[in-house]
C-alpha cells in the first residue's frame, strides 16, 4: 500500500540537526525543534508523493542545489524566529513550558 509522504518534511528533518549544531543561541529541546520545523515547513512548498516512482523522482528533484538552498534559508529563518521567541523559559536549569 502506498504511503503519502511530504518529502519537504523529510529534507527539513534531515538538514535541521546540522544547522542547529552550528547555532549555540538556539535551544535544542524537542519543543523548539518542532517549532523550527513547523515554521520552516510553512515557508516551503510541499512535495507530496504517494508511489515508489514518485519517491524516486522527488528524491532526484529535491537533490537540486536550488531547492536545498531554499530549505536551508527556511530553516535559518525559523531558527532566528524561535530563538527570539521560544515558547518556553529556562528556570533553574530545567526547561519549562510558559503559559501564554
Amino acid at each position: 500500500m502506498a504511503k503519502l509522504t511530504n518529502y519537504m518534511e523529510f529534507i527539513v528533518r534531515q538538514e535541521l540537526p546540522a544547522v542547529m549544531e552550528s547555532r549555540t543561541d538556539v535551544c535544542q529541546c524537542r519543543t523548539c525543534q518542532l517549532d523550527i520545523m513547523a515554521f520552516a515547513l510553512n515557508q516551503l512548498p510541499p512535495h507530496y508523493v504517494a508511489s515508489e516512482g514518485g519517491h524516486i523522482h522527488t528524491m532526484v528533484n529535491i537533490a537540486s542545489a536550488q531547492l536545498k538552498t531554499q530549505v536551508l534559508v527556511a530553516i535559518v529563518n525559523a531558527l532566528n524566529a524561535v530563538a527570539k521567541h521560544p515558547r518556553h523559559r529556562v528556570k533553574k536549569g530545567l526547561t519549562t513550558i510558559s503559559r501564554r
